[in-house]
This record gives C-alpha cells, structure tokens and sequence, in this order.
C-alpha cells in the first residue's frame, strides 16, 4: 500500500523567468517505464509496457510589477499491456503557484542571479493509487500539498545557467475502499535541480540534472505498513528555438536511468514538444 506511485514527483512550479509580462504553454509529453526499483535498492526490469501521455496546459502573468501568478493542468492517458492492462484517460493533479522577485536584474552584475520565489499549491484532481481499484487510472500523488522554493537564473552573453530548490508538505487522507479503511500519512518532499544551455541566435541548447526525494509513506487503517523513502533523479537534454512574434518551441528528452541512487520508485524515459506564447512587458 505504501510503495511508490506512479504518479510521484512534486512539479516545478510554471514560472516567467525573463522579461515578459505573461505566458502561455502546451506540451506533450510521452514516457514509458524502463524499470521498478525496490526499497532494497534492487532494479528490475519491466517486461511488459507501461506507458503515459500526458498534455498540459501552464501559463503565468505578472502583476504588481514583480508579483506573478501561475497555474498548471495536465490530462493523462496510460497504456498497461498484459491482463490487468488497458487505457484510462482523466485530469492529473492541478497546481498554482504565487511568485515574487526578490532579486530583480535591473543592473548589471558580472555574478548576481536573477531570483524569484515561490509558493506552490497542488491539488489531489487526478485520482490516486490508494483511491484505484486497478492501478491503471491512478494519475496524482493523491495528496494536498503546499511548497516554497526558489529559482535562479544568470546569463553571460551566449550562455545562460539556472538552479532550482523547492521543499514541500504532503497532508494526510483519509481512505475508504474495498482494501483498505484509514489514513494515508506522508510527509516532506524536496526537488533540487541545475542547468545550463548554449545559444546560437535564436536557438538554445541546454542539459539539466535534477534530484527528487519523498518521505515515507505510511498507512493506518485495515491494513497497516510502514513506507520506505523514494528518491530518484533526472538528466535532460532540451533545444529551443525562438520564432518570430514570440512563439517558442522545444522539444526535450528525459531519461531518469543513468543518474543518482534511486530506491522505491518507477524510472522512465521521455520525450516532450511544447509550443510557448510569451507576451512583453
């Protein structure tokens, strides 16, 4: 009951990090589960497929000069072969954020980055493992969580560099099914990410590492477990390309295998294109 999900992973918040005044973005994203990896630290090899799509809607606006609002809503569809297998299409979990630059790049500095923080909200919308009877049509963490963090930026003439850190709370549910009445417990959760890109023109290249870690998960109730902490990390490789009247687009490759230590946790590789509306100040 208190294994990983397969919905894990706190979102970065959708946040305007350069000079606009607002932005609207549309991806999709395709991942497909390479391997399980217990708490014994063991990985294990999926045999059968088990893949996701998932489109999304994020967008952000400024206001009060140095205030912005943001909000992110994803559809998930996953594919499960085998005889429990099928598809089953709902909302993910729905998040929004309120940010403030605190470090404003008015001047020049050979060294200060650009720095905005942040508060995030998440909102349990896609159905979670301990609500699904199958697994297959489990889309969220299931869980009410809120987050602070910051994220950092600098750019030196054709390159740029960024960092990101983000810490949040997950709050306890309650549960009713036909395998389990009681309380679900998580607890604390932290996103820690670097990255780096190269321009040339109106093109980027760029590579980003990130770490994710989870408190464990415990249930009280019927059945009652002690959860094992889950952690995994991310290595990303992204082109964007600047068109004119400020649309972007990118497309990004994701491959959570070749990094870190993870235990109790699903690891993926995926694809994603998005197309990007921004609107200047």
């Amino acid at each position: 009951m208190s294994a990983a999900c397969c919905g894990g992973g706190f979102a970065i918040p959708s946040l305007i990090t350069g000079d606009d005044k607002a932005q609207l973005t549309t991806s999709y994203s395709y991942s497909k589960i390479h391997t399980d990896v217990f708490s014994n630290g063991i990985w294990q090899r999926r045999n059968s497929t088990d893949a996701s799509t998932v489109y999304k809607i994020e967008g952000a606006h400024i206001f009060a000069d140095r205030y912005q609002a943001g909000f992110s809503l994803p559809i998930q569809t996953r594919n499960l072969d085998g005889a429990q297998g099928g598809s089953s299409t709902g909302l993910g979990d729905v998040s929004g954020q309120l940010g403030y630059e605190y470090l404003p790049d008015w001047n020049y500095s050979p060294w200060r980055p650009r720095g905005i923080g942040f508060i995030s909200l998440t909102l349990p919308t896609g159905k979670s493992i301990y609500e699904s009877t199958t697994g297959l049509d489990s889309r969220g963490r299931g869980f009410f969580a809120l987050g602070i963090g910051t994220t950092l930026t600098k750019k030196w003439t054709s390159w740029d560099a960024n960092a990101n850190f983000e810490i949040h709370k997950s709050f306890d549910k309650v549960v009713s099914n036909s395998q389990n009445v009681g309380n679900i417990m998580p607890g604390f959760g932290n996103t820690i990410s670097v990255g780096a890109g190269y321009n040339i023109g109106d093109l980027r290249l760029g590579t980003n590492l990130a770490w994710f870690n989870e408190d464990a998960i415990d249930v009280e109730g019927t059945i009652s477990s002690k959860g094992s902490e889950q952690r995994y990390a991310a290595a990303s490789a992204t082109a964007n390309y600047l068109f004119k009247d400020n649309w972007a687009g990118s497309i990004s490759y994701t491959d959570q295998t070749v990094l870190g230590d993870p235990t109790n946790t699903t690891l993926s590789q995926s694809v994603q294109i998005s197309i990007q509306k921004r609107w200047l100040r």
